[in-house]
């Protein structure tokens, strides 16, 4: 499983209302924060509420989008190692 700049774009672009990138059966989707409760098992790995508020209303490059998948994918595959999660 790999969250990909893609993931993260999808994430802040969805019409989706308060949407949360989650890892569900090992793949990375996009619910609403009202849905979650229907995911059992998924990973919640960040809404796009905490990805703005991190990185701000500002355009992402490509290099930011995937530096922030990368960090994500991290964490989630390891969370107990502590490391920044948004480089972004």
């Amino acid at each position: 499983m790999a969250i990909t700049g893609r993931d993260i774009e999808h994430l802040l672009y969805t019409e989706t209302l308060d949407p949360i990138l989650v890892v569900h059966n090992g793949v990375p989707e996009i619910v609403a924060a009202a849905e979650l409760g229907a995911c059992l098992g998924a990973v919640v790995v960040c809404s796009r509420t905490e990805v703005l508020r991190r990185v701000g209303e500002r355009d992402l490059s490509e290099e930011d989008l995937s530096g922030l998948a990368a960090a994500l994918s991290e964490a989630v595959a390891d969370p107990s190692r502590a490391r920044p999660l948004w480089p972004a």
